[in-house]
């Protein structure tokens, strides 16, 4: 299986909303895992998301919420396949200010 590490600003709750468009026609093809809870779940994923909470990073009066993520492409994907798909997904999830 092909897998990734994201480290994400964020909570469970804004992965959730964030995934719809974030993985397209992947989504429903998709499970999602934090902290041990399901919070996606379909029969034979082609993309599982595994993930845990870690200390929110603080910068100034500042709370930063941190996810590490993995993601696990099934067997049958191609490295291209993998790398379009996180390109949306880190398309989707970057946020920014300025």
């Amino acid at each position: 299986m092909t897998q990734f590490a994201r480290e994400m600003g964020c909570t469970p709750e804004d992965l959730v909303r964030w995934l719809p468009q974030a993985l397209g026609d992947l989504y429903p093809n998709s499970t999602l895992v934090i902290d041990g809870r399901i919070l996606l779940r379909t029969q034979n994923p082609q993309l599982q998301i595994e993930g845990s909470s870690k200390p929110s990073r603080k910068i100034a009066l500042l709370h930063i919420p941190v996810l590490d993520l993995r993601l696990k492409f099934a067997e049958n994907w191609t490295a291209i396949e993998c790398e379009t798909a996180l390109k949306r997904f880190d398309l989707y999830t970057r946020r920014g200010g300025g």
